[in-house]
């Protein structure tokens, strides 16, 4: 238990904070934008959506967002008083439905020009953001943005709310939605167990072994897939979901195991006297995993038929995380007395820091690697950090209760 132990210490990070934009690089002179209400009975909560689409559109980061807001009718031609200088004008109306859902009208202003116009209908008013998300995302595909796909999923967490008490969330990437799906115990290290979101493994720790579980979302049926003493974790799920990287610890020290669902059938990938964990898969027959074979924790690979080992890493101490994305490699790394996340190419030497501040933990890339989630800490300062990868601009959203643990999206 004391490997498990070690390993939670490693990677813990504290959240709570007000939302920030951290900018790295500034790309020419971005059209003005702006949002307006044309709701029929404009309130708080049209006033909160209006928040919550400016909060996307800067994200998007095509246009120089003007979150001030405004008031003006949704057939109107023109921008109101306030925005008379806007390039671009992003009109809603939002109607509520009577059963707690809502219809959102929405359409996109250019000189006077309707370039875009569209319906949307929402069942649940707590899923407010991820409509705004859906805004934000057809807006970006409108006006020929890089791929956002990330922006409309759910991101998976664990929350640590007390002294063995914690609990498994469901969130918008903002943080803005978050529903308790699992509480009652001591969890850790949720992970999706496909790209629906339909189901996810974690691990449960008030078992009398470290255990992995499966859960589907909609029902909440849930099945063991394996146990392990000290220590029960599932790292990464292949593409096709039917194989799982664990970090088990059967014999008191942790090593990589591949686990076939089909066959239900584990197989061991490394055996190191020390510490191997957080294995992740890089192609077909490729793994990469933290060990601390040269003393600090660093990041190495290893094919599944070979004992032929590759360290990946050659720069900075305690390079605890990481995650891949074809040959593009972001892992953290001490610098002085913080942690920053730094990008690799394995097809190159060079790297390029992705974080100036505070300590920055657990890099998440997206499906279509435009885009890394990550945890970021600057003391008191607790928030989850995007950073978008080909725009090279950071965003952070804050956690205001608990402390998190993992995240996976």
């Amino acid at each position: 238990m004391r490997y498990w132990i070690v390993f939670i210490l490693s990677i813990i990070t504290l959240f709570g904070a007000d939302t920030t934009l951290e900018v790295t690089k500034t790309v020419g002179v971005l059209p003005k934008f702006v949002i307006e209400d044309g709701s029929a009975v404009a309130g708080s909560e049209t006033q909160k959506f209006h928040k919550m689409l400016s909060a996307d559109m800067k994200v998007v980061s095509l246009f120089d967002v003007d979150d001030s807001y405004a008031i003006q009718t949704f057939e109107s031609g023109q921008p109101s008083l306030a925005h008379q200088e806007a390039a671009y004008i992003l009109r809603y109306r939002l109607v509520g439905d009577g059963n707690g859902g809502f219809k959102a009208d929405v359409k996109l202003l250019q000189n006077n020009l309707e370039l875009f116009n569209k319906s949307y209908l929402l069942k649940q008013s707590e899923m407010l953001v991820f409509l705004s998300h859906s805004i934000a995302y057809d807006i970006n595909a409108k006006m020929g943005g890089a791929p956002l796909e990330w922006m409309k999923r759910k991101v998976l967490l664990v929350r640590l709310s007390g002294a063995r008490h914690s609990e498994i969330v469901a969130a918008d990437y903002t943080l803005a939605y978050q529903k308790v799906i699992l509480s009652g115990g001591l969890y850790g290290f949720a992970k999706w167990a496909n790209r629906e979101q339909t189901d996810f493994y974690y691990t449960a720790l008030s078992d009398f072994k470290p255990t992995i579980y499966k859960v589907n979302l909609a029902s909440g049926a849930k099945r063991s897939i394996v146990s392990s003493d000290g220590m029960a974790v599932c790292s990464d799920v292949s593409e096709d979901g039917t194989k799982l990287l664990l970090t088990l610890a059967p014999n008191g020290q942790p090593d990589i195991y591949l686990y076939d669902l089909i066959l239900n059938e584990k197989k061991r990938v490394t055996d190191y006297s020390g510490i191997d964990v957080n294995g992740q898969f890089m192609g077909n027959d490729t793994i990469a995993f933290v060990s601390n074979r040269f003393g600090n924790p660093n990041i190495f690979s290893k094919k599944m038929e070979s004992n032929a080992i590759t360290q990946l890493v050659f720069e900075g101490k305690n390079n605890s995380s990481f995650t891949t994305y074809r040959h593009l490699l972001v892992y953290k790394t001490r610098d002085g007395d913080g942690f920053d996340l730094r990008l690799a190419s394995l097809n190159n030497s060079g790297t390029r820091q992705l974080t100036s501040s505070g300590d920055n933990d657990y890099p998440r890339f997206s499906y279509d690697g435009e885009a890394i989630l990550h945890i970021k800490q600057e003391g008191s300062r607790s928030l989850v950090g995007i950073i978008r990868l080909g725009l090279n601009k950071s965003f952070t959203f804050p956690l205001h209760v608990g402390r998190i643990q993992s995240l996976d999206w």
